[in-house]
């Protein structure tokens, strides 16, 4: 319902959300900038080759989207002074070079659409630029960069996202107990089953790396309580693909190997010393 109010007020003032400082009742309305013809047209131009790239594959297209690329930072060039063609077509522009596979060319563009139009691209550039960090092999600016993104809009869906991936990175580092503390603040803000299983998911997995089995078991029985909670309002599809998103944890998997090894050394150890004590004539303990 929060979100349902939040959306209805996004769309009576054009104001997306994630740009609403705190202190957005002391300061006046920045009144929205009008894009020219000639600009709209040039957005329109560069949609249609943004188009033409469905059904390409291989080489083709990948020259494509570096054509592609190139033409809409030009116009982001061309319109510099229109803060809404430049930043949208910058950011277009970010989300092709990425595609495309030039990560550093889509970073310094994510980064400048955050820079130009906060109001629209300060979480989604943000997190786009972490993301191509990381694919860059730069850990420790994308951990930083994660965290600019999720504190632009704290209850957003796709804040959820960047701890998500902000998590796994700190994983991928082994650096799990940062990892567990940020998954547990995910798990808090997870709104619907669906977020309950991705973050209880990557909080058991994150247990079974620290070695912490019970707190493992106790992140997925989280996940089935939420889901067994909801079940009453969802539809019988939605039920089912909770149930089978479920199953389909890979922390299950995970902590059934942890607890087999963790058995199966137990079980070894024993069998160990009553070879050792039979061969040395020593009777086996009552």
């Amino acid at each position: 319902m929060r979100r349902f109010v939040l959306a209805v007020w996004v769309a009576l003032t054009g104001i997306a959300a994630q740009s609403v400082p705190a202190d957005a009742a002391a300061k006046p309305a920045v009144p929205r900038v009008q894009t020219s013809e000639a600009g709209r047209a040039a957005l329109a131009a560069g949609r249609d080759l943004v188009g033409a790239l469905r059904g390409l594959r291989g080489p083709e297209r990948k020259t494509a989207l570096e054509q592609a690329a190139a033409a809409h930072d030009r116009i982001a060039e061309q319109f510099a002074a229109e803060v809404p063609v430049a930043a949208a077509a910058v950011f277009t522009a970010a989300e092709l070079w990425r595609q495309q596979g030039s990560f550093a060319l889509a970073e310094k563009d994510y980064l400048r659409a955050a820079s130009l139009d906060a109001a629209r691209f300060a979480q989604r550039g943000l997190f786009g630029a972490a993301e191509m960090q990381r694919r860059q092999q730069r850990p420790d600016e994308a951990l930083g960069t994660y965290a600019k993104a999720e504190a632009v809009a704290p209850g957003t869906g796709r804040a959820q996202q960047v701890r998500l991936c902000r998590a796994r990175l700190l994983l991928s580092l082994e650096r799990v107990d940062e990892a567990v503390s940020g998954l547990q603040a995910a798990l808090e803000s997870a709104e619907g089953p669906s977020q309950v299983i991705e973050a209880a998911n990557l909080l058991a997995l994150a247990f079974v790396k620290k070695g912490d089995l019970d707190a493992a078991a106790r992140a997925i029985e989280h996940a089935e309580r939420a889901v067994e909670a909801a079940a009453d309002d969802d539809d019988a599809p939605a039920h089912e693909r909770h149930l089978k998103a479920l199953e389909g944890m890979s922390a299950r998997r995970a902590l059934q190997r942890a607890r087999d090894e963790r058995d199966g050394a137990g079980a070894d150890a024993v069998h160990l010393d009553a070879a050792r004590r039979a061969a040395d004539g020593v009777a086996p303990p009552r």
